[in-house]
């Protein structure tokens, strides 16, 4: 028995040598938390959505002109320059920037060291690092067969390509995610002229392996939750006036469940722990609410009451959150319009 014992107990050490724990944030209802600061964290109007470093101290983002990185002090350091850079994704593991300026996909250290082209014929429209942070999804508009998309894969150098998917002749791949196993890949389809949703797909990266889900179509806002296990967005757009109802379901289309009645909405985003998500509710003469809700339909959190940076309120605001779930950075520096980036700052009650 002695021995036996010994054994397992010899298991059982060499597989936690070789496990790394990872934690992550606790959930936390709205009614746990407060709002402890919303300020502006840049004065200069920012264009591609921001991207949080790994540990939540800076945020990288794009002017017209140049890649920037900076605290949330508020101290800007232009890292390289751009020309219209759009988009920009941060791998924590590798500790590398993803940007793409005027179509071409770049990577980058964060203080613009390593600066590298990837080697991909036609547009790039969007980009996502795996969760294990190893491999980059890239939405392409391909210059021939009248601009049909497709859904590739890379490795951090471009030296590794793999062609994923194809967007139906005359569709556009919206909403790139990634699942949280890093084997399967979410995105939307809509017609190339209107951004509105019509169909989703999750499809897996290693091979032929496609799944239709289902959605309340005309939609917006196609997002993933970080389980893996729902998707939000806001559901059946009257195409007069952009209104449409912010739902919550599972990915086989049960459990529906309407987080926010039909009115405008500009964009929304899961925390971290996927139990709530932040959304804006546009109003009229240029103004937006920036609200947190529980994905449980149980409350909500009053962010931000602002004025917009433009005078047309179906303009999307974008919204990216710390790791930690601690701070949310939102403007509309969505890739298509300018803006100053806010940040709120949450904290236990």
């Amino acid at each position: 028995m002695r021995s036996r014992l010994t054994v397992f107990l010899l298991i059982a050490a060499v597989g936690m040598a070789g496990c790394t724990v990872r934690r992550s944030a606790a959930p936390e209802s709205t009614r746990q938390l407060a709002v402890t600061t919303v300020r502006r964290v840049i004065e200069q109007p920012a264009l591609s959505p921001a991207a949080w470093s790994p540990d939540g101290r800076r945020l990288a983002y794009s002017t017209g002109a140049a890649v920037w990185v900076t605290g949330s002090d508020g101290r800007p350091k232009k890292i390289a320059p751009a020309g219209v850079a759009t988009a920009m994704a941060w791998s924590g593991p590798l500790n590398l920037l993803a940007v793409i300026d005027q179509g071409a996909i770049w990577t980058m250290a964060p203080d613009g060291t390593a600066r590298r082209r990837l080697a991909l014929e036609g547009f790039a429209v969007e980009i996502a690092w795996s969760p294990g942070g190893d491999r980059l999804a890239a939405v392409i508009r391909e210059a021939t067969d009248g601009g049909r998309y497709a859904l590739w894969l890379l490795n951090r150098d471009g030296g590794f390509r793999r062609r994923v998917a194809d967007a139906p002749a005359g569709s556009a791949m919206r909403d790139l995610q990634w699942f949280p196993d890093g084997l399967y890949l979410l995105f939307g389809l809509s017609s190339f002229t209107d951004p509105l949703i019509t169909e989703a797909w999750r499809v897996r990266v290693a091979y032929p392996d496609r799944q239709k889900i289902p959605l309340e179509a005309p939609a917006r806002f196609l997002r993933l939750a970080p389980t893996g296990r729902s998707i939000a967005y806001v559901a059946g757009i009257n195409e007069r006036d952009d209104r449409g109802r912010l739902v919550v379901s599972r990915l086989d289309g049960s459990g529906p469940a309407t987080l926010a009645p039909a009115d405008l909405y500009g964009g929304l985003a899961w925390s971290p722990q996927g139990d709530k998500i932040a959304y804006a509710l546009m109003e009229p003469e240029a103004r937006a609410q920036i609200w947190i809700a529980d994905a449980d339909t149980s409350g909500r959190l009053r962010v931000l009451d602002y004025t917009l940076e433009f005078t047309d309120p179906r303009i999307a605001v974008s919204f990216t959150w710390s790791a930690d779930g601690r701070r949310l950075a939102f403007g509309t520096n969505t890739g298509s319009f300018t803006g100053p980036i806010w940040v709120a700052t949450l904290s236990r009650r």
